[in-house]
């Protein structure tokens, strides 16, 4: 590792803030350095002694007449930015402020932490916390913390590496991950986050040589575009990221004129985030453990196809039921495998997945056949991996199976694992071979699928890790969108048109007006064209199934004195003849400029079902079709499209192809578009067109040049 190299594995460090006082957080990081063994040298640092916990102590960083890689405070709140004057003074690379008192305590901390910051940038000093635990490099010995990271008992070495926003919970989780006998690298919080933040960290951890798989917990992140970036790289690294996310409850309703900001929270763009990148989301802490077992093993699942053998019938079933929410199957046995398991089971027993091995079969002179039983399932081309029920077996049963099973899995890429219920004080040593042999075992069936199914998800994103760059910025034509505007449906409809997303054919009639139709097909709409009215049926601006032109002449009149009348202060662009859809599926599909992760796509189930329902999936743009079709695929309401009780299948490629035009219409213009709704989105036989659209510019930014010019005719 380069980037933090002087902080992760310092050769010098100063400890500000330590006393007497054992429980201050400068004296214990002294004592956890020097408990440790770190190499390095330490400087304690405090004008009131000479001496401290057998050093010498110093009355100033700037008294120390030696390089300082890394500077600990644990000083009060008010007292940090002197500290940070006199490390800029010495030139320190790195600052960890233990202190809480900043931002988390009010308006003087606010101030404070924002003190801290100018002089962090000023000087080039790269500031980690303040009101954190601190970090550990469990290879070197570096216990720069103080509390629960300090204690017993002390991590395994390992190349786990953890940051993690909540010091305290954050340990948890590596304590967690401990008791599965799990190794770690670094034990990294960042506390309030003022300069260096996880995802900085995460993305300087891919590049360290020793961390193998990275865990973290954050409450938020300021930018979800580097989280992206970084979750891609570690993809492609072959370093899997596993990533809690604190706070996924709704964060309230957003104030906005469309049915798809209304439709997002913050969560969903997590969500999505997650199925971008193939970052691994955990929500439990054993949830950390089994995944880290599960990577460390080294294995990959290909197929979700998997063997169950045991001789417990209902962790067969429990694992199945857990396995078939994520995807995994039991899958049918060819006919030479089940040749091949015919000598080796019991003729009551079952030979069909799961295979029934019957009570006692895990016994000391079964070991053979136990990994006869093994080589045929793994070698089946329809298994992607095998999950051993040993259940409740005692001591010996389950030493004799573990010795089968070792062998079988070490020769091969598919995963095996293991369901145990048994505690380590009766099946310590079949544990141990496991553990030894880096075969995954798990206290139930269900927590096994999971495990599983969380490698077929990851070797799934690996697949389909985009090559491509960024699509470039498209050119556009010049119109003004001023801040905070709201386009017209015509306007709005355009500007798709333009950007690949179909719209139905319309016709704009301007105050006074005569309609031109010549060439519409009836029936067909009639709406106000007004960019301060976006929700026109709310004002009676809306007439459907009109079938002649004396009837769209007459509705034009009425809906026009309707906004007249119920919307006197809004601009009128005229009315808008627009041909109905007929048939096929009402989705409704958007985008929303999120101010952490910028443009996302949403589409969903459309009509009366939208809010009520939100069948819906989102994806950070942009985005290609694959993608698209991914998010389709999703929905509730997917099998629709296939034609149900002798309906017409709709055309779903040309709905994923509307999709990413309009995530590149999003991400192309996210500096001046807030939101784009497009309410209804019309899925038919042959193909799918937008109704109705409504963009939304962002306030306060200066107007784009876009191309945004009313309807004529098409």
């Amino acid at each position: 590792m380069n980037k933090f190299r002087y902080l992760l594995e310092p050769r010098s460090i100063a400890v500000v803030g330590v006393s007497d006082e054992a429980a201050r957080p400068g004296s214990q990081a002294v004592r956890a350095l020097r408990r440790n063994g770190y190499a390095g040298k330490i400087f304690p640092v405090n004008p009131k002694y000479e001496e401290f916990d057998g050093l010498r102590c110093y009355p100033s960083v700037e008294a120390i007449d030696e390089p300082i890689d890394l500077v600990i405070v644990g000083v009060p709140a008010k007292a940090v930015p002197a500290v940070m004057e006199m490390c800029a003074a010495k030139k320190v690379g790195y600052v960890l402020v233990l202190s809480g008192g900043f931002r988390e305590s009010g308006p003087d901390g606010i101030g404070l932490e924002r003190r801290l910051l100018e002089l962090a940038r000023r000087s080039g000093i790269r500031l980690v916390g303040p009101n954190c635990l601190g970090l550990v490099n469990v290879h070197a010995n570096v216990y720069a913390a103080f509390g629960s990271m300090t204690r017993e008992p002390r991590l395994e070495a390992g190349g786990v590496s953890l940051v993690t926003q909540s010091g305290g919970f954050g340990y948890s989780i590596a304590l967690a991950c401990a008791q599965a006998h799990i190794g770690f690298r670094h034990v990294i919080a960042t506390g309030n986050e003022t300069d260096v933040d996880t995802v900085e960290f995460i993305d300087a951890l891919i590049d360290d040589e020793q961390t193998r798989c990275i865990v973290a917990y954050i409450e938020g992140t300021r930018d979800g575009r580097r989280l992206l970036e970084a979750g891609r790289k570690a993809l492609a690294a072959g370093k899997p990221l596993l990533l809690w996310k604190g706070g996924v409850t709704d964060q309230g309703a957003r104030a906005a004129a469309s049915h798809t900001a209304s439709m997002t929270g913050t969560y969903d763009f997590y969500k999505a985030l997650y199925k971008q990148t193939g970052i691994v989301e955990i929500s439990e802490l054993h949830e950390a453990a089994d995944y880290l077992q599960m990577l460390q093993a080294g294995k990959s699942l290909d197929s979700n196809g998997i063997a169950i053998l045991g001789v417990s019938g209902g962790s067969a079933i429990v694992f199945a039921d857990a396995g078939a929410r994520h995807g995994l199957v039991l899958c049918d046995l060819g006919e030479q495998t089940r040749q091949r398991l015919a000598p080796w089971v019991p003729g009551i027993g079952a030979i069909h997945n799961p295979v029934d091995l019957t009570a006692g079969y895990f016994a000391p002179g079964n070991e053979d056949k136990i990994e006869a039983v093994l080589r045929a399932l793994a070698e089946d081309p329809a298994v992607g991996g095998v999950c051993v029920n040993l259940a409740t077996t005692g001591a010996r049963g389950s030493l004799a199976a573990a010795r089968a099973i070792v062998r079988v899995a070490g020769d091969g890429r598919k995963p095996v694992v293991v369901f145990s219920s048994m505690p380590r004080s009766i099946n310590g040593e079949a544990l141990a071979l496991f553990e030894e042999a880096g075969v995954p075992v798990f206290p139930s069936p269900s927590r096994a699928a999971n495990a599983l199914a969380m490698l077929l998800r990851l070797g799934q994103a690996r697949r389909l890790l985009p090559a491509a760059a960024r699509p470039a910025d498209a050119a556009v034509q010049a119109v003004s969108i001023a801040p905070g505007s709201v386009l017209s449906e015509a306007q709005s409809k355009d500007l798709l048109a333009r950007a690949g997303v179909p719209v139905t054919r319309d016709v704009l009639v301007g105050p006074g007006e005569q309609p031109d139709l010549g060439g519409m097909t009836y029936p067909v709409v009639v709406k106000i064209a007004s960019p301060d009215i976006p929700h026109k049926s709310d004002i009676g601006g809306v007439k459907l199934n009109l079938a002649s032109e004396q009837a769209v002449r007459a509705a034009i009149e009425e809906v026009a004195a309707n906004a007249r009348r119920l919307a006197p202060d809004a601009r009128l662009e005229g009315v808008l003849v627009s041909e109905m859809v007929a048939g096929g599926y009402e989705l409704i599909a958007g985008a929303v400029d999120d101010e952490v992760f910028g443009p996302v796509v949403m589409v969903g189930a459309g009509g009366i079902h939208a809010e009520i329902f939100k069948d819906a999936s989102y994806r950070l743009a942009p985005f290609d079709e694959a993608t698209a079709m991914a998010m389709l695929d999703e929905l509730r309401c997917r099998p629709i499209f296939d034609g149900v009780r002798g309906g017409a299948t709709l055309d779903v490629r040309s709905a994923a192809r509307a999709l990413a035009a309009l995530s590149r219409f999003a991400w192309e213009h996210r500096d001046a578009v807030q939101e784009v709704d497009v309410n209804p989105l019309f899925l038919a036989p042959h193909g799918v067109v937008a109704a109705d659209a409504l963009v939304i510019a962002k306030p306060g930014r200066p107007a784009e040049a876009m191309a945004a010019t009313p309807a004529t005719g098409k």
